[in-house]
């Protein structure tokens, strides 16, 4: 399967997978006397998995008329994040429930250059707020741990900020020595939306406390991109600093993990 169909088969798979959550939501929710509602809240990290140019090299370091290249984001690793989930169990038994939350992401990438003589160093900064619904689905209890596994998959709405990008130039051999910082504003905000598919484990540590820990993976710029070139007033890639020489916006896919503690309440 080449890129192209594997993209169209993954958009097509997380439509369906929601539409069949909001049908299901919308065939139990009648039926139930009550639902029953937990809340969690702890790490959420993002980590980047395809080659994007969000996570290359930061170029053009310290000149910003070079127009020769692109720059790359610098988020080569896992960004740190939070996150609070709230869940809507639909039956007694837990084995199906709507998952809603937020997670912040604070994505962060620099690159240094350094010589006898001077040492440049180049950060980009950017804070994502991805507001997330779904359906999830118990499909194996183990009741000597006190613990479920399940399956689930949800929508991202994500709002991207504007990139904040900080120089700092230090000459040591200089008289007087010279160290600069200035912080200059990259691309605008952006919204878009995307899709996960979630594997997760959630066991008890004592009633009403349980550990909720799960990986999720997909897209975060399935709707919204903007495929111009930057040379016809695209505004380029979703995360990369600055709006020179690119091609066009590309999908990004993403590896989510969290670590929560959930209460029921």
């Amino acid at each position: 399967m080449n890129a192209t169909a594997f993209k169209s088969a993954f958009s097509n798979s997380i439509t369906l997978l929601f539409a069949a959550a909001v049908l299901c939501t919308v065939a139990v929710l009648p039926a139930q006397s009550q639902v029953r509602y937990r809340v969690a809240a702890g790490l959420s990290t993002s980590w980047i998995t395809n080659d994007n140019p969000a996570v290359y090299r930061i170029a053009g370091t310290g000149n910003d008329t070079d127009t020769t290249a692109g720059f790359g984001g610098g988020f080569d690793g896992m960004q740190i994040g939070w996150g609070v989930k709230g869940f809507a169990d639909l039956d007694k038994q837990k084995i199906t429930r709507i998952p809603f939350g937020v997670d912040y992401f604070m994505y962060s990438g620099t690159q240094s250059i350094r010589s006898t003589s001077y040492a440049i160093r180049v950060q980009n900064d950017v804070s994502l707020y991805s507001f997330h619904g779904g359906f999830e689905w118990s499909f194996v209890e183990f009741p000597l741990a006190y613990a479920r596994a399940y399956l689930g998959a949800e929508a991202r709405l994500t709002a991207v900020g504007q990139n904040t990008i900080t120089y700092n130039e230090r000459y040591p051999n200089a008289i007087p020595p010279i160290d600069t910082t200035r912080i200059t504003m990259g691309k605008p905000a952006a919204m878009r939306l995307g899709g996960m598919v979630r594997l997760g484990i959630e066991g008890e540590i004592y009633y009403p406390l349980f550990l909720n820990t799960s990986v999720s993976w997909g897209a975060m710029n399935l709707v919204g991109r903007d495929t111009r070139p930057t040379w016809e007033g695209g505004r380029g890639e979703l995360l990369t600093p600055r709006s020179i020489n690119e091609a066009g916006e590309s999908l990004i896919y993403h590896l989510n993990f969290t670590f929560m503690l959930q209460v029921r309440i």
